[in-house]
């Protein structure tokens, strides 16, 4: 993608416009194979359609869109498949601002945010299983786990608040290095999961809780249902007791609230009532919120075709369930972008004055967790590819160069 857009802005420079990119494809003599040139020419077809779709020559980029869709497919090459996304997203940006749609962003993000759950908790035990095999999702529930673990170590009663539970596999990870531990405290574990899926939750909850007593000697394990969406959380929503050690985990569900800061505040106002020794967060990095169009459908290309990449390395399933999520993802973004109601992600400043706002403070991520997410990159399937790094106290992954995901842990103050 990286190559296709410089290979197009030169083109541009040359004061040609986009579309006449077509009449100047890449050549064999190129000394590139022939399964990579046709990658790049299709990425440098998808750039110049957007090229067009942000200066509103939107008869150019049906054509050049028609184009993209002769060779893209959900089920191709890595490129293959994120121009697949794009170029709908795209076509619907240009039905949009035809006046053929109306704005259907916020239902959108509803919808498929409850589909992508049950789809989840639809995959079979053995699926369920093997849900944590990305690399850098290995990380960041490692990393995640034990700031919490951590902060609760010596706790009897611990209360851990989920905000998007998924399949709650990160759990049982805490659960077994509490069993493992040669002396615990701990007597009693509450989880609570918040989610509008509550068949989903239930699923969830049943096989933690046979987890947890097959696991947990000695430990009385109790796991409830909040059935709201983030923007009408409640305190009493939760039945914190007074002896009750508390623990936020967040994973990617913030960025669906950055577009509407008065619910997110409400929330945030929420979690700072229940006390809290720590909150997680896991959060996808792009700022795909940038005035521009063009800027922000960049900005999306890069991040999602990183993560298009990293989900071919894995099997099948995996591959085509994260498609599934992408897509539905990249067309709201690129179809409403400029709406303020449409969910987008942040980069790390985002994300840094918003918790600021907040009055919370950055904590170290223990060495431990750093030190398993360096080995676990270090495996031969991923050397080279995942890599991480600290920004300051936070955790930042990267696919082959690319930022794509971040985990830090924060207090109130």
């Amino acid at each position: 993608m990286k190559i296709a857009k410089q290979r197009l802005l030169n083109h541009i420079s040359q004061k040609f416009d986009p579309y006449s990119i077509i009449f100047n494809p890449l050549t064999a003599n190129s000394g590139l194979s022939p399964e990579l040139l046709q990658d790049l020419d299709l990425a440098e077809l998808l750039q110049a359609s957007a090229q067009l779709v942000a200066t509103r020559t939107f008869d150019r980029a049906r054509k050049l869109l028609s184009l993209c869709n002769q060779s893209a497919s959900a089920t191709g090459t890595p490129v293959q498949k994120i121009v697949y996304y794009f170029a709908d997203a795209l076509q619907h940006r240009i039905d949009r601002e035809m006046g053929k749609m109306l704005f259907t962003g916020e239902e959108d993000i509803e919808v498929y945010s409850i589909e992508m759950e049950e789809f989840i908790m639809d995959l079979e035990p053995a699926e369920f299983a093997k849900r944590p095999l990305y690399a850098y999702r290995q990380a960041t529930k490692f990393t995640g786990i034990q700031a919490i673990l951590d902060c609760t170590i010596t706790a009897k009663r611990v209360h851990l608040i989920d905000l998007a539970i998924k399949s709650g596999s990160h759990w049982t990870t805490f659960m077994q290095v509490v069993a493992d531990l040669d002396k615990c405290p701990l007597e009693h574990l509450k989880i609570s999961a918040v989610g509008r899926s509550k068949r989903m939750m239930e699923d969830v909850g049943r096989r933690l809780s046979a987890f947890a007593a097959e696991t947990l000697v000695n430990v009385s394990f109790c796991f409830k249902t909040v059935v709201s969406d983030l923007k009408n959380l409640k305190s009493d929503s939760f039945d914190v007791e007074a002896d009750e050690v508390v623990a936020f985990y967040s994973d990617t569900i913030l960025w669906t609230m950055l577009a509407w800061p008065n619910e997110l505040e409400s929330m945030m106002e929420v979690i700072r009532s229940l006390d809290p020794c720590i909150m997680v967060v896991i959060e996808a990095l792009a700022n795909t919120n940038l005035p521009k169009f063009i800027d922000s459908f960049d900005e999306s290309l890069t991040h999602f075709s990183a993560v298009a990449d990293c989900f071919d390395v894995y099997h099948k399933g995996v591959a085509i369930s994260g498609g599934f999520y992408i897509q539905k993802i990249i067309r709201n973004m690129i179809t409403y972008h400029g709406e303020e109601t449409v969910p987008r992600y942040g980069d790390l400043k985002v994300w840094r004055d918003l918790f600021s706002r907040f009055h919370m403070v950055e904590t170290e991520l223990s060495h431990s967790s750093l030190c398993q997410a360096s080995l676990l990159f270090e495996l031969p399937k991923f050397r080279g590819f995942c890599t991480f790094e600290l920004d300051g106290k936070w955790l930042v992954i990267s696919w082959k160069g690319t930022p794509i995901i971040s985990a830090s842990a924060w207090t109130f103050h």
